[in-house]
Formats: C-alpha cells, structure tokens, sequence
C-alpha cells in the first residue's frame, strides 16, 4: 500500500495503519527536527509531538499534498516553536547578556580536516546562530535535500523567501564559521 492508501485507513480509525505510517516516516521527520533544534532527545519529543497532531487533525489532511510535505510541515512549526520559547527563555534568564555559544574542541591546527563526526558538530554549533526560519530552510534544503518548493510548503512561505532565508543562513554561517574555526575554511579564506 501506498501513503495515501494506509491514511485512508487510518481516517477509517485503523490505528496499525497509522503505526505504519508513523515508523515509515518518523526516521526522517526525526533526522529533520534534529538538525533544526540541534538536540536529538527533544527531536524524538517534537516527533511524537508531530505524530500526535497529525493524528489529531488526519481527516485536514488534503490528499493533493504529498504526506510528508504536510507532516515535515507540522514537525518544522513544532521545532521553530521550541526555538522561539527555547530563545525566550535564555534571553529571560540571561538578562540581557549576549548568549556566546561553546566551541568544539580546543581547536586544531590549520589545514586539518574534520571527520563527518567532527564536520556534524561544528555544524551543530553554527546553526544555533541562524533564526529559527533560516535554520529549518538551510536544514530542509541543504541537508535534507527537499526542493525549494517543497521547503516552501513545509514552511509555508514563498519560494523566494526560502532562497532569501538560505541566503541569509549560509552568509551568517560562513561568517561564524570565519570567526569561530578558521581551519575548516579554504586556505585562501583564512587571512
């Protein structure tokens, strides 16, 4: 069976149907949500969060969508919400200190390259930088590898305002990146 086939079982009230949807898609939709909030634990919570709502709100679910755009677009609204009340929350408790972030590692020479384990990191790190806005369009695009139009619906916001917000990311995240770990740069942008 298809997506649509096991929800229009799941909108009948077939609950394995909906279990089958929920593991078919919660890897992904978790990889996602993980990369936006940075926190694997509180990915899985947004996932069940997700899930939970799609569950809630199946029979708006409009069959001429793909079934993952509108699920990605729930766990996306979900993660940008934690970050909204996350960055709130900081700001109340800081007091109005400018929040610095932690480095990876105590920094290796020039010239050394990161390991996918180490590169993860760092990119971890870099992304708290962006607005919650640019953070799940840089992830949904850049390394989830949706179309523009498909970050676009997620997010619901135009395809353009997904460029201009992957735009802002990967020039803010460069200029982290110049300013935090020089040695991952090219040679001939370190000076």
């Amino acid at each position: 069976m298809n997506d649509l086939q096991w929800i229009q079982a799941a909108k009948k009230g077939d609950e394995d149907a909906y279990a089958h949807l929920v593991r078919r898609h919660s890897g992904g939709l978790h990889r996602a949500v993980a990369r936006i909030l940075a926190d694997d634990t509180e990915a899985w919570d947004v996932v069940q969060m997700a899930f939970l709502k799609a569950w809630q709100k199946l029979d708006r679910y409009n069959p001429r969508y793909s079934f993952t755009t509108w699920l990605y677009r729930i766990g996306t609204n979900l993660a940008i919400d934690l970050l909204r009340s996350r960055t709130s929350r900081e700001r109340a408790h800081k007091a109005g200190t400018e929040h610095r972030l932690r480095l990876v590692g105590a920094g290796e020479g020039a010239g050394t390259r990161a390991d996918s384990t180490e590169a993860t990191n760092v990119l971890q790190q870099l992304v708290r930088v962006l607005t919650p806005q640019q953070r799940s369009a840089f992830v949904l695009r850049e390394m989830e590898g949706l179309e523009t139009a498909e970050v676009a619906e997620v997010l619901g916001c135009s395809a353009t305002t997904v460029r201009n917000h992957i735009f802002q990311a990967r020039k803010a995240l460069r200029r982290e990146l110049k300013a935090r770990f020089p040695e991952y740069l090219p040679a001939s942008e370190r000076g």
